[in-house]
């Protein structure tokens, strides 16, 4: 196991990997040695007091950086990548003054788009020429970042989050709800990130490009065999849910990327909700193994169904469409977003262009 980025959400994830035996071997890389040192040591004693990974490391690694970036990886050859590292996150503003972070904040959330591809895309390209084998599992708006760099042959084997802790909602409501172990309750969910602010009040913030609108999604669950009404389900998707503030929340985007990873890591297929399985739009339900990730729909719902419903829900995030090439439309929404806040109308960026606009949209933020 390699955890690239070790800020505050990839510090979780290696602690989270950290308690768990299916590891075997855990390297934790950044760019801030130091830093970086003091979490790797730390999880090597807590892999110690409970039984976790045998052997816990640091690399030294910078993304951007690809031909050193694949030496690391032809060197260590790991099974799983997860890819936690990025030039934007989503609680901290690139700008420096409250009044134009309160701005950036309304724009919507695939306004981002190029920034969160670059790094990822940069990761793929030393993955697939250094260590084909490793399978990654990228955590930047992954349910669209999947999407762009498929044209390219460069997606990642999965996301981690969103859909995984909606799915875990309703599995944990559903089973309050007919007072049964959670365990005994068949939860299939197809959801786009752009859904999980209305699931999550914690996420309301995370600009959309609506207000009013519901953003499509779709939930089958099942109790002992017995499919729950649409209405109860809605409820549930709805009902309000208690959590943290702010970046306490990368404890429950851990232990969703923890489940991913053990599932990569099986030889028998689990069940679980990931995103951008193979770059497809959105999350599912998949069944995952060492040997495939295959979708594992509700009964009645087609591929070509369950894709349709993700790519409209993330116009809701700012994204028209994606085309066969690989270029980004935008939605009016962001072109007019855009413009007048950043002074640049964000239409079709294609993906050559894709590391310049990222650049350009983090200047004119932080100006």
């Amino acid at each position: 196991m390699l955890v690239i980025g070790l800020g505050d959400l990839g510090s979780r994830v290696l602690q989270a990997l950290a308690v768990r035996a299916e590891v075997d071997r855990l390297i934790g890389a950044g760019r801030n040695e130091e830093y970086s040192r003091q979490l790797t040591g730390q999880a090597a004693l807590i892999a110690d007091l409970t039984g976790g990974p045998r052997d816990v490391g640091f690399a030294r690694v910078d993304i951007e950086d690809q031909e050193r970036t694949a030496r690391l990886l032809h060197k260590l050859r790991p099974d799983v990548v997860v890819m936690a590292a990025s030039r934007l996150t989503w609680w901290r503003s690139p700008a420096s003054d409250e009044g134009r972070s309160a701005r950036l904040r309304t724009l919507p959330y695939g306004t981002w788009l190029p920034v969160q591809v670059s790094l990822v895309r940069s990761l793929m390209e030393a993955q697939s020429s250094a260590s084909p084998g490793s399978r990654v599992v990228a955590l930047p708006f992954p349910d669209a970042v999947g999407p762009a760099l498929a044209p390219l042959g460069l997606a990642p084997a999965l996301g981690a989050g969103n859909i995984a802790e909606v799915a875990a909602k309703l599995r944990v409501l559903a089973a309050d709800t007919v007072e049964i172990d959670p365990g005994e309750i068949d939860v299939r969910l197809i959801m786009h990130h752009a859904a999980e602010r209305q699931a999550f009040g914690a996420f309301s913030g995370l600009a959309g490009t609506t207000e009013n609108q519901e953003t499509p999604w779709v939930a089958q669950i099942a109790v002992e065999g017995r499919s729950l009404a649409p209405d109860v389900v809605r409820e549930l998707f709805y009902r309000p849910y208690l959590l943290p503030p702010g970046t306490a929340t990368h404890d429950l985007t851990a232990a969703a990327t923890v489940n991913a990873v053990v599932a990569l890591l099986g030889v028998e297929p689990r069940r679980i909700h990931a995103p951008a399985p193979h770059g497809l739009s959105g999350g599912y339900p998949l069944l995952v193994s060492r040997q495939e990730i295959s979708l594992d729909l509700p009964p009645g719902i087609a591929r070509d169904e369950a894709i349709a419903v993700n790519e409209a829900a993330a116009r809701d995030d700012g994204i028209e469409r994606i085309e066969d090439n690989g270029t980004i439309v935008f939605t009016d929404a962001v072109a007019g977003a855009t413009g007048r806040i950043l002074g640049l109308e964000l239409k079709r960026v294609s993906p050559a262009d894709i590391a310049a606009t990222a650049d350009e949209l983090l200047g004119r933020a932080g100006r």
